[in-house]
């Protein structure tokens, strides 16, 4: 969904690379957050506190993600390769800090 989302805003809208990544990274949240708590992990924790520390997490990884995409894009890489391999690199530490620290 994020990365249709980018592709969509950057290629098909022709928003900017960081423009593009902050609003389908903004959007995807919501329902991401929502499927994870309730879905994936079953979360039975205040919702406050994993809202908070999800928030956290998410909006470090806009601005990190963001930095390396423009980054990669700069040393020739294509914007859909720079932002899939983020949304890979993403995905692990998200996975173990979800398990860990911000659904138990």
């Amino acid at each position: 969904m994020e990365l249709l989302l980018f592709l969509g805003l950057r290629r098909g809208v022709g928003f900017d690379l960081a423009s593009a990544n902050i609003l389908a990274m903004g959007i995807a949240t919501g329902v991401n957050f929502l499927m994870n708590r309730n879905w994936s992990f079953r979360s039975s924790t205040r919702v406050s506190r994993s809202f908070v520390l999800y928030i956290s997490l998410i909006l470090f990884n806009m601005v990190f993600t963001t930095w390396l995409i423009a980054l990669l894009v700069s040393w020739g890489v294509s914007d859909f390769w720079a932002k899939f391999m983020m949304m890979a690199a993403a995905t692990l530490w998200n996975f173990a800090l979800y398990r860990k620290v911000i659904f138990t």
